[in-house]
C-alpha cells in the first residue's frame, strides 16, 4: 500500500528540516569564509592584477588596517547584515519545522510569512541607509579614500516582500476556508 500525499508532503518537510539543521550547522563556516574574503580582498585584486594595474589595488581597503573606531564601525555593519540573513533563516526554519509536524494552515504560519515580507520590504532600505553611513563615517575618519554613496535599492527583494505579504492574505483565507469546511463535517 503506497503512501498517501500527505504522509509524503510530511517526510518531505521532515528532510527540509534536517536540511535547515545543517545550514545552521554550516553558519560559523559560512561567516568564516565572509570574514576571510572581506580581508583578503585587496591582496586577492592586486595579485591578480599586472604590476601597472596592481597599484590601484590599494583603493580597496583591508578592514584589518583600519583604526580601531574604523573596525568597530565596518564589524559592527558586517555582524549586522549577516544577522539579517540569521534572522530570515530562523523565521523559515521555524515555519518548516511546523510543516514537519503538520501544522500547516495555522496562525503561525501568517505570522511567519508577515515577517518575512516585512523583512524583505524594508531590508534594502536599512541596508542602503546603513552601508552609506558607515561608508561615510570611514572616509571621515581616514579610513577610506574615498566616499562613494550608494543609490541602490533592490527592488527585487522589495517585490519577493509585497509578494509575501499578500501570500499572508491568502494563507488568512484558506485557514478560514478550512475551519468552515471542518465545522460543516
Amino acid at each position: 500500500m503506497g503512501t498517501s500525499v500527505r504522509e509524503a508532503r510530511q517526510r518531505w518537510f521532515r528532510r527540509l528540516d534536517l536540511a535547515f539543521w545543517a545550514i545552521w550547522a554550516a553558519l560559523p563556516l559560512v561567516v568564516w569564509l565572509a570574514y576571510r574574503t572581506t580581508t583578503t580582498a585587496s591582496a586577492s585584486l592586486a595579485a591578480s592584477l599586472n604590476p601597472e594595474q596592481a597599484k590601484c589595488a590599494g583603493i580597496v581597503t583591508n578592514p584589518l588596517d583600519m583604526s580601531r573606531l574604523g573596525q568597530l564601525l565596518f564589524w559592527t555593519l558586517f555582524g549586522f547584515q549577516l544577522s539579517f540573513f540569521a534572522v530570515f533563516i530562523g523565521i523559515l526554519h521555524r515555519m518548516v519545522h511546523r510543516f514537519a509536524r503538520g501544522r500547516i494552515f495555522v496562525s503561525e504560519t501568517l505570522q511567519g510569512v508577515w515577517w518575512m515580507g516585512i523583512l524583505l520590504v524594508i531590508w534594502p532600505f536599512i541596508d542602503l541607509i546603513t552601508g552609506n553611513a558607515v561608508a561615510y563615517a570611514l572616509h571621515e575618519m581616514g579610513d577610506h579614500k574615498f566616499f562613494l554613496p550608494s543609490y541602490n535599492v533592490d527592488i527585487g527583494t522589495i517585490a519577493g516582500g509585497v509578494f509575501l505579504m499578500a501570500l499572508k492574505f491568502v494563507i488568512e483565507h484558506a485557514i478560514l476556508l478550512q475551519s468552515e469546511n471542518e465545522l460543516t463535517i
